[in-house]
């Protein structure tokens, strides 16, 4: 069995050449993997390499892309660094066609999350062989490279019409979609589905999820949402304005600072999971103490992987239980949030011009180029299906906010 623990960060000494003095040096802590209690070498070796030599701000997707690949090989029982002559029995391109491809035909991952994951194994091969950790020969290398030409489509594209990339052939091929295309938001029918489903799991999940339902918020800026912004607030108000950055703990992209709209009703929920007994006991459990509003069952933050695996268990629920079909991803909520929000803002009894409500619904996302942002009001005007306004998501969510927490 595979598991996975967040290190905490550490001191190491290093010798300096020429030197006969050691000296220390601080260290970030990593995601550590341990199959059936053993220390995994490489893998570890390697997240220490992304966060402390590369200095990578985020490595979720690499996380995500090497546990799968690694219980995929122990499943079938394979070895990461063995790959026979013939390239099909390979692990890597088995992986790549009977795991990743076939996740794709089922609706399980996108087409854009293969090719990030096989991307992430590449890398790791990659890495592993300049360290020294596994030796390729002719016949045993787990890819052949590839070249592979690029059109040129900027300013120069004249002058220089190709360019070529280094490549291999496990590389998935993504289709190319317009940037409307690229928005999946959720349908009325598909919110009110997954209210049913969401009101059927632990609190801290509720709450994470409509942070990035109702609030249009990253999937880890709603994990590390602080408990010093929330507050009991007059139900008279419909929104609460609060300011959100790396100044109050908020992992906001390129580290920005920004307003958003918090709706009453999920600001007061939040309040009476701040003050519960149930956060309180999970907090007691924690080693120091937790800035953080969500709180595991161990007394740690939630990370965007936990969440994810709520979200993976939430859609098998859907499909088992209420027997409907949800392919979704949880930044699709980011989507509805936008495309929802920007179609009340638009909305003739509010009047607001598109470029006042474009400015809002920027200003709330913390989208840095507006042209992210026309996406959502060129996916509206595209649509068939009519996007009914304002208060259409708080009233769905009603069922979930007002449940009963014990």
């Amino acid at each position: 069995m595979l598991t996975i623990v967040q290190s905490g960060d550490f001191e190491t000494e290093i010798q300096t050449p020429f030197c006969e003095t050691k000296s220390s040096i601080q260290l970030k802590g990593f995601p550590t993997f341990y199959e059936d209690g053993e220390y995994v070498t490489p893998i570890n070796l390697w997240m220490n390499h992304l966060i402390n030599v590369k200095r990578a701000k985020n490595i979720n997707s690499n996380v995500r892309a090497i546990s799968r690949y690694w219980r995929f090989l122990r499943s079938h029982k394979l070895s990461w660094k063995d790959f026979p002559t013939i390239k099909s029995n390979k692990p890597t391109y088995i992986f790549r066609n009977q795991d990743l491809m076939a996740a794709v035909k089922t609706g399980e991952l996108n087409s854009s999350t293969a090719a990030i994951y096989m991307n992430h194994v590449i890398k790791f091969y990659e890495w592993s062989y300049y360290e020294g950790l596994i030796e390729f020969s002719k016949d045993n290398k787990p890819f052949e490279v590839e070249f592979v030409s690029i059109k040129t489509t900027g300013m120069l594209a004249h002058i220089n019409r190709n360019y070529v990339v280094r490549s291999s052939d496990l590389r998935i091929r993504v289709p190319k979609r317009t940037p409307e295309q690229s928005l999946n938001p959720l349908t009325e029918d598909e919110v009110k589905l997954y209210s049913q489903a969401l009101s059927q799991q632990c609190i801290e999940f509720q709450i994470q999820q409509l942070l990035q339902l109702m609030c249009g918020l990253r999937i880890e800026e709603a994990c590390t949402f602080p408990a010093d912004l929330v507050k009991r607030c007059d139900p008279e108000n419909y929104h609460v304005q609060v300011r959100i950055g790396p100044h109050n703990g908020v992992h906001t992209k390129f580290g920005s600072i920004r307003t958003i709209e918090i709706p009453t009703v999920l600001m007061n929920k939040m309040y009476r999971y701040l003050i519960s007994e149930r956060r309180q006991k999970r907090e007691l459990k924690a080693d120091h103490p937790v800035t953080e509003l969500l709180v595991t069952n161990r007394g740690k933050p939630y990370t965007p992987n936990a969440i994810q695996r709520h979200f993976y268990l939430t859609r098998v629920y859907i499909r088992n239980e209420l027997n409907a079909h949800f392919q979704h991803r949880t930044h699709d909520l980011r989507a509805t949030y936008g495309t929802f929000r920007l179609a009340s803002l638009l909305d003739e009894k509010i009047g607001l011009s598109p470029f006042d409500a474009m400015s809002l619904i920027m200003g709330w996302m913390g989208h840095k180029d507006e042209k992210t942002t026309w996406r959502y009001l060129n996916f509206i005007n595209r649509s068939k299906a009519s996007i009914r306004a304002v208060c259409f998501l708080d009233q769905i969510m009603d069922s979930v906010i007002n449940e009963y927490e014990g």
